[in-house]
């Protein structure tokens, strides 16, 4: 939501997280054309289906594409599951996320149809499905059963549910995506140093300001400060909780209002009982930081959370647990998905779609999350052997009913950038709340008026 990976795995070179905050959508402006409605009807026709597979009548190969994460590989055994049963053969493509972006940008806008399923950072689904790289899901008969968490579903669509459409962006709101692992802040908090679970900003605060000692490398909060994507991305928690958001329902800034100063302040205030050089943090060294035992708590990704009980990985073992990100006036998680579509230009549709139908089947998603793998069906959250062998998925699941996405345009990556370059000058020179979010608000609204957000 797309080191976002989400930036579980130990990557080399430009991590998801880190490709989001560098990357600027060329050409996006030229997606807003693009109505729903003309998608719709260029979208490849197939047979109507429900959520439940065909698992016949099927045959072929299809290629999945990806980029590098630990975290999509215990996915792989169901794949070759899906095969055996169905008899139709696979390969996957996987590499680093930035060029895995650029090649499946590539080839939808190309058409060339070199992968039947793209599996991609939910941002991107704006950008794919209003350019017409992705087939309609809805058109094909795909039907979202009442056990996916809604807020995971939610992102597949397009337009958007919920919020602000894009211009250009009309009609009934289809589904050209399925969630395939539902990636989620969750708050990490060391049960020996608090004296219960943090549930506002304020237990946070009083902890560190009993208890932390940063001169021996005991920290009451750590973060992560780089611009653009990084520091965007952990900062958006405390604005929603604050009841803060980046626009209104007609894209008016609002990311500079009381909410948005009040949750700056407090973002760079906790700053005195965080590492020194923590505005050049990113996932690596936010996530190691806790994992050391040096921070009492963190609004950490999922890929960290499943490292907290490994003696190879954490010095925490047994001292941590895990909860919904803290409250101002209302609980708030940033909501982060590998998400699925179907490419308009696939080879093997049917077969394409009928995996991730499969896949997203709640008994699938249940043995996925015992195989180490986050699921996006609710009752798989819930299941007591799944939650005997992982033991965070109920805090996962409490945050993902309490969590907000990044805004739902073609534009976001530009407009994150924007907002990220400012937050990190005001993180940076420790204040400036007010004046870092005034310009960020002028420069992002001029930005979407360039590219026609604003009659």
């Amino acid at each position: 939501m797309a080191l976002a990976p989400r930036f579980d795995a130990e990557r080399r070179g430009l991590t998801r997280r880190q490709f989001l905050g560098a990357l600027v959508v060329g050409g996006a402006a030229s997606l807003l054309a693009a109505s729903t409605s003309a998608l719709a009807s260029s979208a490849p026709s197939a047979p109507a289906r429900t959520a439940a597979p065909l698992t016949s009548a099927l045959s072929g190969k299809i290629v999945l594409g990806a980029f590098d994460d630990p975290a999509l590989e215990p996915m792989k055994p169901f794949v070759d599951e899906w095969s055996k049963k169905t008899g139709v053969q696979w390969d996957w493509e996987s590499m680093p996320y930035s060029t895995w972006y650029e090649k499946a940008l590539n080839d939808g806008q190309s058409k060339t149809g070199a992968y039947d399923i793209y599996i991609l950072d939910d941002p991107w689904v704006p950008i794919f499905a209003a350019g017409g790289y992705l087939a309609n899901l809805t058109k094909m008969g795909f039907t979202p059963d009442a056990d996916f968490q809604q807020q995971s579903m939610d992102l597949g669509y397009w337009p958007p549910r919920q919020g602000p459409r894009a211009p250009g962006a009309t009609g009934d709101p289809q589904v050209f995506a399925i969630p395939t692992i539902g990636d989620v802040m969750v708050l990490a908090w060391r049960k020996d140093i608090f004296p219960s679970e943090p549930q506002t900003w304020d237990d946070i605060v009083a902890t560190a300001q009993a208890k932390a000692d940063p001169a021996h490398e005991q920290y009451g909060w750590v973060t992560r400060g780089v611009k653009g994507n990084p520091i965007t991305v952990s900062w958006l928690p405390f604005l929603n909780s604050f009841g803060g958001e980046v626009f209104d329902d007609k894209w008016n800034l609002t990311v500079n209002s009381d909410a948005g100063i009040g949750a700056l302040e407090l973002y760079i205030s906790l700053r005195q009982w965080e590492p020194d050089g923590v505005a050049e943090f990113d996932y690596d060294q936010e996530g190691a930081t806790f994992l050391a035992g040096k921070a009492f708590a963190a609004n950490l990704w999922t890929g960290i959370t499943r490292q907290v009980d490994l003696p190879d990985k954490s010095s925490v073992v047994g001292k941590v647990e895990f909860g919904i990100p803290p409250a101002k006036v209302r609980h708030a998680a940033h909501i982060g998905l590998f998400i699925s579509g179907v490419s308009a230009y696939s080879k093997n549709p049917d077969a394409a779609l009928d995996f991730l139908s499969w896949f997203a089947q709640t008994d699938v998603q249940t043995r996925f999350a015992e195989a180490g793998g986050t699921p996006v069906k609710r009752p798989s959250f819930e299941d007591p052997t799944a939650v005997s062998k992982a033991r965070w998925l109920p805090a996962l699941l409490k945050a993902l009913d309490n969590s907000f996405p990044r805004p739902r345009t073609p534009e976001w990556s530009k407009c994150e950038d924007i907002l990220g370059t400012h937050l990190n000058e005001a993180f940076v020179a420790r204040g400036g709340a007010k004046e870092a979010l005034d310009a960020a608000a002028q420069e992002i609204h001029d930005y979407l008026a360039s590219v026609g957000y604003y009659s």
